[in-house]
């Protein structure tokens, strides 16, 4: 609502038009190879940092949180200003995205991130998995390429969307690859369960 009623700074339901090409160090990343590891190069950096965050004390810290946010008040942990930190860290990596998106592409309005969109993006986290950085990757990958494989089905997307979704929360609850790894534990157990001629649960 506010992105399309406040015209003076985001230009209304029109968007905003017209935005130069990024320019660094007074080169111009109109588009191609430049601009392509300019934004490879800022994903790394923010994996690298999401990475470290995970496994610092602030990130089991914030597991902590997750399990169970009582027991982690009980120990001394400062939930509010975790929390805070985490979104705040949140909203600087979503506005360097759209930040790039947008001088990338030269235009922005509010159909561009829409319902769709939304679902999108929760779909990417939740086939990745939630608990897994590299999971985002894959799971925004996927979703990327799927709209291009299944065309066929592209008046169905949001019904495409909610049956991917729904499977992987009933069937792979953490993600493919936390999904993938387990079953590939299994195959191993049953390989030497097989090979001493017992039986896995």
């Amino acid at each position: 609502v506010i992105l399309r009623e406040w015209s003076g700074v985001t230009g209304g339901a029109s968007g905003l038009v017209g935005i130069a090409p990024l320019t660094l160090a007074g080169m111009t990343l109109a588009s191609g190879s430049g601009y392509f590891f300019l934004v490879w190069l800022t994903n790394l950096l923010f994996f690298g940092l999401c990475h470290r965050l995970v496994d610092s004390r602030v990130g089991r810290a914030l597991r902590a949180i997750h399990d169970s946010e009582r027991a982690a008040l009980a120990v001394g942990v400062d939930t509010a200003r975790l929390k805070l930190m985490v979104f705040v860290l949140s909203a600087v990596m979503a506005g360097l995205a759209g930040f790039l998106y947008a001088h990338l592409v030269g235009f922005v309005s509010p159909s561009t991130f829409d319902f769709i969109m939304s679902v999108r993006l929760v779909t990417m986290v939740a086939v990745g998995g939630m608990a897994s950085i590299w999971g985002s990757l894959l799971g925004a990958s996927v979703l990327t390429l799927l709209p291009e494989w299944l065309h066929v089905f592209a008046d169905y997307e949001m019904v495409v969307y909610g049956l991917i979704l729904m499977v992987i929360m009933i069937f792979l609850p953490q993600g493919l690859i936390r999904g993938l790894l387990d079953l590939y534990e299994r195959s191993l157990r049953v390989r030497s369960s097989a090979a001493k001629g017992q039986t896995v649960p």
